[in-house]
């Protein structure tokens, strides 16, 4: 990374490479993530497969002119086919299939409106799933993507920053009722507003809008909230992906859902404002993102006790490196 931001730029873990809705049967999408060229494809019955976008044969971008055929990636140069684990299944011409016939792959997963992808620095397979949800509980994906100058750890730092709230998103101060707690993979706490937590010249009017929350980091590249508005009847589940595109630059993919509510047509209105809301909450952070820099030994006062906690638990996902946090 950055001297602004002095981590390893791609800690250990699952990502959210691509939307569901972005890749149809027979599809073909060239991305750059981790600081490598990728292709991300869907083959006709609806596999997913993410590899290396360049063929092992002579080179070709199989992002650029590739094909979905079958359940086979075919190579727009020779015509060599690959499956959606990486291995080359079928060539036009010659005889045996070499055994370097291989695309270098990434484990898949596809749930919840999105498609995820583990890496890990030592090429090890994942220990541990992401979180799956009820889809028949929740309304349908709204979602929204950004690509950031930040880092994972930059973002999900948030989860852990109780005073933002007031001056990032004008909303209450918020204080932890229920941890910070670590788990494996999971990091996780339960929050609620409190506008005395404030001095009063700082407090917003006492307005009513009273928020619980659960906010959970699972690994380095999903933060994500199940939020209730006291009174409103209204939960809703915000999830925010962070998937490194190099050293510099991160995508952002945003997706949030509202639990069904007894009418369909106010479920959907509902769930328009309040992804609006959100995005528009999430949108107020890049500038900060953007511009701040990494400090690995803040200045902290008696109420930043989650970033410690935090940064604790942060510190599994990177290889060893000495400039992990």
């Amino acid at each position: 990374m950055s001297g602004r931001i002095p981590l390893p730029p791609y800690p250990n873990g699952w990502y959210c490479v691509a939307l569901s809705d972005e890749l149809a049967p027979g599809q073909v999408l060239a991305r750059r993530q981790f600081g490598q060229e990728l292709v991300i494809f869907r083959t006709e019955s609806g596999r997913v497969g993410v590899a290396d976008a360049y063929c092992p044969h002579i080179g070709a971008h199989l992002g650029h002119g590739g094909t979905i055929e079958g359940e086979t990636l075919q190579c727009p140069f020779h015509g060599w086919r690959f499956e959606a684990g990486g291995r080359c299944v079928e060539m036009p011409y010659g005889g045996r299939i070499p055994p370097k016939a291989r695309l270098g792959s990434l484990p898949v997963r596809e749930q919840n409106g999105v498609v995820l992808a583990f890496r890990d620095s030592e090429g090890r397979e994942p220990a541990w799933e992401m979180p799956l949800f009820d889809d028949s509980a929740w309304s349908p994906c709204i979602h929204r993507t950004w690509e950031v100058e930040t880092h994972p750890q930059e973002v999900l730092e948030n989860s852990a920053d109780c005073a933002h709230f007031r001056f990032v998103h004008g909303t209450h101060m918020v204080r932890p009722i229920e941890g910070p707690t670590a788990e494996g993979p999971i990091y996780r706490t339960r929050l609620v507003s409190d506008p005395e937590l404030l001095s009063p010249e700082w407090r917003l009017p006492d307005d009513g809008s009273i928020m619980d929350q659960e906010a959970m980091c699972h690994g380095p590249g999903l933060v994500m909230a199940i939020t209730t508005t006291r009174g409103s009847g209204v939960t809703g589940i915000a999830r925010l992906y962070v998937t490194p595109i190099d050293g510099e630059r991160s995508h952002l993919r945003g997706v949030c859902n509202l639990v069904e509510l007894d009418d369909p047509r106010r479920t959907d209105a509902v769930a328009a404002e309040m992804s609006k809301l959100v995005f528009e909450q999430w949108e107020n952070d890049i500038p900060i993102w953007e511009h701040k820099r990494y400090r690995p030994d803040p200045a902290l006062n008696d109420s930043d006790a989650p970033f410690v906690a935090f940064r604790r638990w942060v510190k599994q996902f990177y290889p060893e490196s000495p400039g992990a946090a």
